[in-house]
């Protein structure tokens, strides 16, 4: 071969021993350092075939500009744009030859300011520009094929080439704020509540896909979900990348999907994808068709849906949150209807035992139900005739391996009904799997929101925006299929990584349209966003503003009253795309919830990347040192550990708040960022609403797990739930939201499973009958757990470790107590850092404080707050009765809130005050609420 030979950069080529695929390329040099200066002599065979895979570094960030790495900027080279229609790019020692080839201009000054802005990694780039005059159609064309950018030297070879990521040119010529996939349209001239009436056009139903990039798109629809040959095909017509075909209404409740033509960068090929809809509202049988179900239609609606309203809620400060797997809540429920037993429907069930605890929790002021993720996704079949159970495995030593071998044997085999869901396909279509019949997946989910409603509960989604898995037997996603290269991220050489791609406008605007289609056609009252901060704060202001516009008038709901939170951990941020919405400064005022780690740290003790045994307030660090605390830390560095992570659990009961001023354990008067967390401030929020205070979540260990493996091992079943109690009543009763773990109010087990994502039913499962709570049912997964097997292994085989019905029934009933004295004053529920700063202050700081103890003092001020105008609330997490002596109790005319005056607690009763002393005597383990005021009114005040 000589150096003018062509070689084609076609998928065909993948397999040649002499593969040279597009890279960036200059030809002295095979790896070019970023601040080494490009040599230009001219090619030769070998350096022709030196690279074994294909880069994608070059930017077509819009109409105009082409950004390439400053280096392979060279005076004198002439810079262009190819394209092929069928993948046939060739290259030879003059230049890459294809069908379409355009001159760019090259810019000694970069990008502009604008530009970096939008595209942070690329402020080192050059910048090459297309003709002023080109036409839009042809660049339309390009789009539509093979790219790479390249260059000759002043003697006409070859002397730099790459491929091209479009993402940027794809927003600015092709961005859609319309509505795209199934739109039905009411072609009489009324109102529509679907869609509304579209601009010139007369179908009933329109359907329509943005896929600039495309070649043509077919519409294949289906008389029946499995049918192999579709029953009619239409070319779709395409209108500036967006592609949209009229239909009938005998169409409605049939099936579809898209048939494209388009270049796929992974492949290096041109591809035909017979795809699902990245909008589909509905689908088939594990997705494999996208369905025209019309929401409007009757038969997705269950009796009362048009007249379903969230639950009343004064103001999102007021909301609270407890959180479920749709399987965990009903699967193990023997009230609940067999073919009810893990689905939507079990919500619906109002007598069953699961759905009466969650009454009376709403009862007692709990506000929102969070279900784990529950649109559309593959890891479970949604076929129930593949999946397999364990049976019962009781027979079992209550240490043994033989559970969680089972249960791992049936996930291999891909015939697990168990999955927490984060790997979604599709954004607005439910999984069928926790559907009675998937095919009526939308009434289904609606009966559960429905259902949760009348239970007097909103209902939290929680979504997963940042992945986009393949479904089932696919090999990429189905954004992918659509418009490769465009929704995941790619990184600087073209490789698609798993993450999508929020900083793209029709990634982003997927996002938000999937956000307010659940909230309006779902009646979904808040969202949870997993892994937050891989979007960015643009992404989370678009979705507050596009939800703040809708109204009960116009809408049915109202958006004002929707809450956002997620995961902002500074860690899940990405490189410099944007601004991330992550905790610490980047979310600080906007009014969007994030987990806080700092309480539960302080808390349960550690961290969930330490080891399992460090212990915290709540679980008896210096106050109970446990064996493994006193072999690894002496005494007075247990104290002076404990006394800074009180520090972390007042600030968390102050909602977190940067600029809170209170008495750290030094003495001094700190902000909330002057104290530290890991290494950062560990105060964040601009107000509470911005706090997410939990000790427990669906990852890790439960907080009663939690509590097994770090409690002193003298601690006898009966302590160890006054420590769980505690630390539940540490979160119902600071500023912020409250988050529990459904479940924890029942002492719910794991048997210590640090991951149970796929430990099936088995471990997952929650028992309504108060009987038993999970623990001791055999080791949780060697695939998570196996290291720590060691420290679990004689904790199961204690029995005296084993919770009573009376112990579970003990620790729910003091959740709902603790519930309705936070609900008994809006002093536990303020808005603003002022109000908190001028109400709320703390005793027993300072470095002669009492440890383990904490005290809360609230004042109303003259403010309407309620019956109380002042509460001290006392945590005691030592093992010895205390007396906290101030004499500022003296005026205050104190007295135990009446729902602990009433509690079925004996212990707490036992708590008193004494006016004349100004003392305060709490038994140990126990968080007593004294309260000022209230009187007769007081006693008629629900919740007091």
């Amino acid at each position: 071969m000589t150096p003018s030979t062509s070689l084609k950069f076609g998928l065909s080529k993948l397999f040649s021993p002499l593969l040279f695929i597009l890279a960036p390329l200059v030809f002295s040099c095979a790896d070019v350092a970023p601040n080494t200066k490009a040599q230009t002599t001219s090619p030769t065979e070998a350096q022709l075939l030196n690279r074994d895979f294909l880069q994608e570094q070059g930017y077509w960030i819009d109409r105009a500009t082409v950004a390439i790495q400053g280096q392979y900027f060279q005076p004198g080279w002439k810079y262009y744009l190819s394209s092929d229609p069928n993948a046939n790019l060739q290259l030879t020692s003059t230049g890459v030859t294809g069908a379409l080839r355009i001159p760019l201009t090259a810019s000694t000054g970069g990008l502009t300011a604008a530009e970096q802005t939008r595209f942070p990694l690329l402020t080192s780039y050059a910048a090459l520009h297309l003709p002023s005059n080109v036409n839009p159609s042809l660049l339309q064309q390009a789009l539509q094929g093979e790219l790479a950018v390249w260059a000759v030297g002043p003697d006409g070879t070859l002397q730099y080439a790459t491929g091209v990521q479009d993402a940027g040119v794809l927003d600015d010529l092709f961005y859609y704020p319309g509505k795209l996939g199934v739109i039905f349209q009411d072609v009489s001239g009324g109102n529509n509540s679907s869609a509304g009436r579209m601009q010139n056009a007369s179908a009933p139903i329109i359907i329509r896909v943005w896929a600039p990039t495309a070649q043509f798109v077919n519409l294949q629809l289906f008389n029946q979900p499995t049918a192999t040959a579709p029953t009619q095909v239409l070319p779709m017509k395409d209108t500036n990348g967006v592609w949209s075909a009229p239909l009938d209404d005998r169409w409605k409740g049939m099936y579809y999907l898209f048939d494209l033509r388009v270049y796929a960068p992974n492949q290096h090929a041109m591809v035909e994808n017979l795809v699902t809809d990245p909008y589909s509202i509905d689908l088939a049988l594990n997705g494999i068709k996208s369905r025209i179900t019309d929401f409007d239609a009757r038969n997705t609606k269950p009796d009362g849906w048009d007249g379903d309203r969230a639950p009343y809620l004064p103001s999102v400060n007021d909301i609270s949150i407890y959180e479920l797997h749709v399987r965990d809540f009903s699967v193990d429920d023997p009230t609940v209807p067999p073919e009810h037993k893990g689905t939507y429907l079990a919500f619906a069930d109002m007598r069953s035992n699961g759905m009466q605890h969650l009454r009376q929790l709403a009862q007692a002021g709990l506000k929102a139900v969070h279900i784990l993720p529950s649109f559309y996704f593959p890891s479970v079949n949604e076929d129930k005739s593949t999946w397999q159970s364990v049976g019962n495995l009781s027979g079992y030593p209550p240490d043994s391996t033989e559970q969680q071998a089972a249960v791992e044997a049936i996930y291999m085999k891909n015939a697990s009904p168990y999955n927490w869901g984060y790997d979604p396909a599709q954004y607005l279509a439910p999984q069928g799997a926790y559907a009675v019949n998937p095919y009526e997946r939308v009434r289904d989910y609606r009966q559960m929101v429905l259902g949760l409603h009348r239970a007097g509960l909103r209902v939290i989604q929680d979504v997963v925006f940042h992945d986009s898995s393949p479904n089932r037997g696919d090999k990429v996603s189905v954004l992918d299929e659509v418009v490769p290269g465009y929704y995941h991220r790619l990184n600087a050489n073209g490789f698609e990584e798993r993450d999508t791609a929020p900083e793209n406008r029709m990634m982003a605007k997927l996002i938000t349209d999937a956000v307010v289609w659940n909230a309006k056609k779902y009646h979904i009252d808040g969202f949870r966003f997993d892994l937050m901060g891989l979007l960015f704060v643009s992404n989370m202001v678009q979705i507050k503003q596009a939800l703040a516009a809708l109204t009960v008038e116009k809408d049915g709901i109202d958006g004002s009253k929707i809450y956002l939170y997620g995961e902002g951990w500074p860690e899940a941020a990405t490189a410099a795309l944007g601004i991330n919405a992550t905790q610490q400064k980047n979310l600080y005022g906007y009014g969007i919830g994030t987990f806080n780690g700092r309480i539960r740290d302080g808390l349960r003790g550690g961290s969930p990347f330490g080891d399992e045994r460090t212990q915290g307030f709540a679980t008896g660090l210096f106050t109970d040192p446990s064996n493994y605390t006193n072999q690894h830390q002496i005494s007075i560095d247990q104290q002076n550990t404990l006394l800074q992570e009180s520090d972390w659990i007042r600030l968390g009961l102050a909602g977190m708040m940067r600029d809170f001023r209170f008495v750290d354990y030094q003495g001094n008067t700190v902000t909330g960022a002057q104290i530290m967390y890991q290494g950062q401030p560990a105060g964040y929020t601009a107000s509470p609403i911005e706090d997410i205070n939990y000790c427990s979540v669906h990852d890790n260990q439960t907080l009663f797990d939690a509590i097994q493996l770090r409690s002193a091992a003298s601690d006898d079943i009966a302590t160890r739930t006054r420590r769980q109690v505690l630390a539940m009543s540490v979160i119902a009763l600071g500023q912020g939201v409250p988050f529990f773990l459904g479940g924890d109010d029942l002492l719910r087990s794991k048997d210590m499973d640090n991951n149970s994502y796929h430990s099936g039913d088995w471990f997952n499962k929650i028992d309504f009958t108060f009987q038993t709570n999970n623990w001791g049912i055999g080791l949780p997964l060697a695939s998570q757990n196996k290291r720590n097997w060691p420290i679990m292994q004689p904790l199961l085989a204690n029995p005296a470790l084993k919770a009573t019905p009376a112990n579970i029934k003990n620790a729910t009933q003091a959740f709902q107590e603790f519930m309705r004295i936070r609900y008994s004053s809006a002093l536990f529920r303020m808005h603003t850092l002022q109000e908190v700063q001028n109400n709320l202050h703390f005793l027993n700081t300072g470095s002669q404080q009492m440890p383990g103890v904490i005290v809360m003092k609230l004042d109303a001020n003259g403010g309407n707050y309620g019956p109380y105008q002042h509460i001290v609330v006392v945590i005691n997490a030592r093992n010895q009765q205390i007396n906290f002596q101030n004499d500022a109790f003296k005026a205050l005319q104190m007295h135990l809130h009446r729902v602990q005056r009433m509690s079925s607690d004996p212990v707490v009763r036992q708590s008193t005050y004494n006016v004349q002393t100004g003392t305060v005597t709490v038994p140990a383990l126990t968080t007593a609420v004294f309260v000022n005021g209230g009187g007769k009114a007081a006693m008629n005040t629900p919740g007091n």
